[in-house]
């Protein structure tokens, strides 16, 4: 698996630094705001996809994210909620916000294992289970509490929680476009803003030797870097 872009984009996010933060984020403010709808739900993705990988940074790779859980109608009886292998877990989860353009959301990860496994389980129990005429199988999914998105940031679920300078943020952590990236107007303004050589930019305060970050005078407590 590549994780070029994916791994350089968790260092980036676990040294926590911050860059000058000039005047030029202004117009940037300003043109993410009047994007026309398509280009706005993709910025908003990628803002959202950075929180959570922000969200996920640091735990337990092998930790549950969340199970399936499924039963069967037997006699007209429906058989109680039984846990399933594989678990959804965090390194699933960070695979599949790092590895697809980083234009999945949290849920989105979670919706895809779901139906993924759904549907193979649900299939598993049919062919194995000694019924005539076979099961009615269902499963559900069950997310654990650590990692249930409704305790976590809003904008791991809310599109409308995302703020332009979320979607700043979570590009010039980036060190280079996204695959895909067709918006270069924008590439002259995040530079000043701290996106990296691989943007096209001149090197950062961070990548020279010696010199240090400075911390912006409007970040507030809680900002990503």
């Amino acid at each position: 698996m590549n994780y070029s872009l994916g791994g350089a984009l968790v260092t980036v996010l676990a040294c926590g630094c911050s860059i000058v933060d000039p005047s030029d984020r202004d117009e940037l403010r300003d043109r993410i705001a009047a994007a026309p709808p398509e280009t706005a739900e993709y910025l908003t993705r990628l803002a959202m996809n950075g929180a959570a990988v922000k969200w996920l940074q640091g735990r337990p790779p092998e930790d549950q994210v969340g199970k399936l859980q499924c039963r069967y109608q037997a006699g007209g009886q429906w058989t109680a909620w039984a846990d399933q292998e594989p678990r959804l877990t965090v390194d699933y989860m960070r695979d599949c916000l790092l590895e697809r353009a980083f234009n999945l959301t949290y849920v989105m990860c979670k919706d895809e294992w779901y139906y993924l496994e759904r549907q193979a389980r649900i299939t598993d129990l049919q062919n194995s289970l000694p019924i005539p005429g076979g099961a009615t199988v269902e499963c559900r999914f069950v997310w654990d509490f650590r990692y249930d998105p409704e305790t976590g940031p809003a904008a791991l679920t809310d599109p409308n929680a995302v703020k332009p300078d979320d979607v700043i943020s979570s590009l010039i952590v980036l060190p280079a476009p996204p695959p895909g990236w067709a918006l270069p107007e924008l590439v002259p303004l995040l530079c000043p803003l701290g996106a990296g050589p691989g943007w096209g930019c001149p090197p950062r305060p961070t990548d020279v030797p010696g010199e240090e970050p400075t911390v912006p005078e409007d970040n507030e407590p809680g900002d990503r870097p």
